[in-house]
Formats: C-alpha cells, sequence, structure tokens
C-alpha cells in the first residue's frame, strides 16, 4: 500500500498526517515542526539507533524475535512503537526523546512459533510449555523513555543514550504464578562510529541497572549487566563487503547470583563473548544482494 500524506495547518505550524502500512496492519502517524528547529512525530512507527549490526545494546526498541528467526526479511526485525518522537537539532548537539506511553515488549521466542530452551524442564520446549507473560500494558503508568543526544565531531558520528523502562524481553519470574515477568530497568550508553583505516569502524556501551535486583542476589529477576560492542567494516573488492563484531555481556554481582540459584539449576556464564561476520555482494546493478 502506497503512503498517503494529508497536510493540515494547526495554526502557523504545517502538519503532515501519513496513512502508513506495516506487515499488512494500517495505522496513522501525525508529523508536524512548530519550529525549524524541532520536529515532531506521534503515532506508530518504527524506531532505531544504535551502532551494532544486529545487536542492540542502547537501542531498546521492540523486536520480532519469531519473525528473524522464522527466517523472514530483516526489515521484519524491528516491531512498531506506539510511541511519540521528538528530534531538537542545534549547534552543540541534537537531541532526540522518544515517549511511550505503554510498554511495548519484544515479540519474545515464547514456543508458540519458534521452541526454546527451558531452564525449569532442562530441555528444549515448543507448544507444550508455551511461556506465559505477565503483561505490562497499563497506559502512562507503565511507560517507556528514551533519548538519545548527538552530533558529528571531526567527521565521527557520537551519541549518549538514556532509558527508562523495563526488560524489553521477560527478565525475570513470578515464583508463585510461574509467569515471566518485565523488572525495571534503566540503561545508560554511549557509542561512536567513524572512518577507521580504509573503512568503518564502531564502538559502544550500555550498562543494564536491573532496579528490582541491586544486589544481584534474586534468583528470580535478572542481574545487572555491562554491554560492549565493537565492529569494523571495510569494501574487499568492488560491491564486495565485510564487516566483522565482538559483543560481550558480562554479568555484574555474578558471585551473588551464582549463590542465590536453586539447587541444580545450571548457572550463566559470567562473561558471553558473541562474534559474527557478515560477507556482502552486491550482482546485477546492485540490484541482487548476496550475504
Amino acid at each position: 500500500m502506497f503512503p498517503i500524506y494529508i497536510p493540515v495547518r494547526v495554526g502557523k505550524t504545517e502538519c503532515q498526517i501519513q496513512n502508513k502500512s506495516y506487515k499488512g496492519l494500517l495505522f496513522l502517524v501525525l508529523r508536524f515542526s512548530p519550529v525549524e528547529s524541532l520536529d515532531a512525530k506521534i503515532g506508530r512507527q518504527v524506531l532505531t539507533w544504535g551502532t551494532g549490526d544486529l545487536l542492540f545494546l542502547n537501542d531498546l526498541f521492540p523486536k520480532d524475535w519469531n519473525s528473524f528467526f522464522l527466517g523472514r526479511d530483516e526489515e521484519y526485525l524491528k516491531a512498531p512503537s506506539d510511541a511519540v518522537k521528538i528530534s531538537l537539532y542545534g549547534d552543540p548537539v541534537n537531541l532526540d526523546v522518544v515517549y511511550t506511553p505503554r510498554f511495548d515488549a519484544d515479540r519474545f521466542i515464547d514456543g508458540e512459533r519458534v521452541s526454546y530452551w527451558n531452564t525449569g524442564l532442562g530441555r528444549r520446549a515448543g507448544q507444550d510449555a508455551p511461556v506465559r507473560d505477565d503483561e505490562r500494558d497499563d497506559w502512562f503508568d507503565e511507560d517507556e523513555i528514551a533519548l538519545r543526544l548527538f552530533r558529528n565531531l571531526k567527521g565521527y558520528e557520537v551519541a549518549v543514550y538514556g532509558y527508562r523502562g523495563y526488560w524489553k524481553s521477560p527478565g525475570g519470574m513470578d515464583p508463585v504464578t510461574g509467569q515471566a515477568t518485565f523488572p525495571d530497568l534503566s540503561v545508560y550508553g554511549a557509542s561512536v562510529r567513524g572512518t577507521v583505516g580504509s573503512g568503518i569502524g564502531n564502538a559502544e556501551v550500555g550498562y543494564y541497572d536491573s532496579e528490582d535486583d541491586g544486589s544481584g542476589a534474586d534468583a528470580f529477576v535478572r542481574n545487572s549487566e555491562f554491554r560492549f560492542l565493537v565492529g569494523y567494516e571495510q569494501e574487499l573488492a568492488r560491491d564486495f563487503t565485510a564487516a566483522v563484531q565482538h559483543y560481550l555481556e558480562l554479568m555484574m554481582d555474578y558471585g551473588a547470583y551464582r549463590r542465590s540459584l536453586p539447587s541444580g539449576v545450571p548457572s550463566a556464564d559470567e562473561n558471553r563473548h558473541v562474534l559474527t561476520l557478515r560477507l556482502t555482494k552486491l550482482l546485477m546493478s546492485q540490484n541482487l544482494r548476496l550475504m
């Protein structure tokens, strides 16, 4: 479906109502700029920021992991948010603020379409043991806010981030009901991206403050984490590009976490490393992409 733009004038402000389509669903987005240095967007929208390639540190916007692991196109990994986005532009720095009045969780792996590892059962599970979650869906009470300060500094894109909300995929469990939960979460981070040698390098850090488990001693709430990403991309030949990444998750208060585990429950690693390699070749006048 083609987008339809409806111009609307409110006072001296030119607005634009956009009729959009996402995965066959229709929704309205209102855009307006009350002053030259401010843009606003209200409605259902796909949001993204950060520097990782399918690895997300400071991008706390919802993802559709079911779509991704079912093999659909990458563009469907980012799920839409019902949010208000305000962008302010200035000489020293630019600011993006995103307010989501009702928590938008990831479309996480719950066993309905894709199987998962069930720690409690000690085996792979699916529709025989789907994940049931305690939804956070109270408008303006269980909300989220994310911000990004960014600027171009001598050819490098530099940004700092902040987020206040909840773990996007279940980060805890209610021991009474057995339901998965979304504990409180604050995230603080930074990133840089720019030319390094003959290619483009990027680095990103994020500290995940799991506020419902400050000491790390609650076995039913995910611990705080430090996350780090470094990547590099370079064109090796005409229309042939290679990109590599190293990603690290470091669990905080690991000793307290180990002591809190019930007997017989296997522990997670203190340091989780992920290495990625993406090779991209463009053919047929760059209309065909092989990865």
